[in-house]
């Protein structure tokens, strides 16, 4: 704990600049999470239609309608925009807030690679192996197999190449999922709150999961607390996204496998 007290220290700004911050950054999360139900997922792609409709792109407004609900491979073009989306919604208002607004170099806020990150990395890997036999169980359950993988290639068509080119977008958007609530939320918040920055920027992460199956939303809880603890004391978040996406691709690899 004692790691973690000096970095919420180093973090520290001047005292009258930490409460307009705190609610800039709880102010971002409310409206990452409205941007996401409402305009990321997969199935809410006609704002975007609509949008390109109203500037009189037509064109590209129909090929875009067709790319996502016509073509043979619409599955596939929906969950791109709902993996790019997310990258797009996770990374460019944060480094915008943490520029203009927390006036910190966006490497503090999660990006750091250094000794703490080192030493810390055989913690990642035992908690992988914890959570192994849940996700083989997980491959089993009935709620989880109509849930992933997200991308599935329709029948008659090879994996190749598009089911392995959305898993590397899935890689990144992991990569911002953990940058934007373990990295952004939690640090900026950190110089406001300390390490209970860790459980409000858990609210906003486990209302993202409230349309998953309920052990996952669950698990969302202590998921985000441990990588939201680790990244406060290794000042990084790259071995937690690596962490989440080794979970999902292993339950996808498994979906793909037993079914």
């Amino acid at each position: 704990m004692s790691g973690i007290a000096d970095r919420i220290r180093a973090l520290g700004p001047a005292p009258g600049e930490v409460d307009r911050n705190a609610v800039v950054l709880i102010l971002l999360a409310i409206g990452t999470v409205i941007a996401i139900r409402y305009g990321g997922l997969s199935s809410t792609t006609g704002w975007l239609t609509t949008t390109l409709d109203g500037v009189a792109l037509d064109g590209l407004s129909d090929r875009l309608d067709r790319a996502l609900g016509q073509s043979e491979h619409a599955g596939f073009n929906r969950r791109m925009y709902w993996g790019l989306f997310r990258w797009v919604v996770y990374v460019v208002p944060a480094v915008l807030v943490a520029r203009y607004v927390l006036r910190a170099r966006v490497r503090d806020l999660g990006l750091r690679v250094g000794p703490e990150l080192r030493r810390h990395a055989h913690v990642y890997l035992g908690l992988y192996l914890v959570l192994l036999p849940f996700v083989v169980a997980a491959s089993f359950n009935g709620e989880f197999q109509e849930t992933y993988p997200f991308y599935k290639p329709p029948p008659g068509v090879g994996y190749w190449p598009r089911f392995y080119v959305w898993e590397m977008v899935y890689a990144g958007q992991f990569l911002a999922l953990e940058f934007f609530f373990r990295g952004v939320l939690v640090h900026g918040l950190a110089r406001r709150f300390g390490a209970m920055a860790v459980f409000i920027a858990l609210i906003p992460y486990v209302m993202i999961h409230l349309t998953k199956p309920l052990a996952e939303a669950l698990g969302s809880i202590v998921a985000g607390t441990v990588l939201g603890f680790l990244s406060l004391r290794t000042g990084s978040v790259y071995l937690g996204a690596a962490l989440h996406f080794a979970v999902a691709l292993t339950i996808d690899l498994l979906m793909v496998a037993v079914h």
